[in-house]
């Protein structure tokens, strides 16, 4: 007899918030934010999207002018972590030019910074980085935002601690290929909150706009 298959609570869940030129385009701003949702309410409640896209509704009210949008959720569950699940949220933005690029789409970091925090859900005081969790931290940003990069052939070019704040701003590169600035610490409550910003590789840059 087949054991039915049943899925747990959602432990975890990834917001990504995504601008790029259009819906079709790598990006070239991404945000991301790791939170653990409530239990779910006794009776068999289940994971529920709304709550979190009602808290970024103001970020695409900031993009302007209804700017294309997409929206992807999905959920695994494994067996092994007895039905346990993870859930990611993506949200990505037709911004019509690159933010990096300097022109006119809106810098939306504070907005989508707020929306964060009204997310995050670890604790006030929760521990900083240490220097080589930021640079892993930053590497796997790099990964699960942009995986056509092989992320074994970038290399560190630039780093500052903004330690009062429990920050870190890394610049990331692939000589001759691409660049990014990582800045970690987006959430004061959330050390390894992301923004990330893909920049046009002869660019110079001294930090991720805050």
């Amino acid at each position: 007899m087949l054991n039915a298959l049943r899925e747990g609570r959602v432990a975890g869940l990834r917001v990504t918030v995504a601008c790029a030129r259009s819906l079709d385009e790598v990006p070239d701003d991404v945000y991301l934010l790791d939170v653990a949702p409530p239990d779910p309410t006794a009776g068999g409640g289940r994971f529920d999207e709304v709550p979190y896209l009602e808290v970024l509704e103001p970020v695409l009210e900031a993009a302007g002018d209804r700017p294309p949008w997409a929206v992807e959720v999905s959920r695994t569950h494994r067996s092994d972590h007895d039905g346990v699940g993870r859930a990611r949220l993506s949200v990505l933005l037709g911004l019509g030019t690159a933010p990096a690029s300097g022109g006119p789409s809106p810098d939306l970091t504070a907005v989508v910074r707020s929306a964060f925090e009204r997310m995050a859900a670890a604790p006030a005081g929760a521990a900083a980085l240490s220097r080589g969790e930021a640079l892993a931290a930053a590497t796997a940003a790099v990964a699960d935002a942009f995986p056509a990069v092989d992320v074994r052939a970038l290399s560190l070019t630039d780093e500052e601690h903004h330690a009062v704040e429990g920050r870190w701003s890394l610049s990331l590169a692939v000589p001759g290929v691409v660049r990014f600035q990582v800045h970690l610490g987006l959430v004061p409550a959330a050390p390894a909150s992301v923004h990330l910003r893909r920049m046009p590789v002869g660019e110079v840059v001294d930090s991720v706009g805050t």
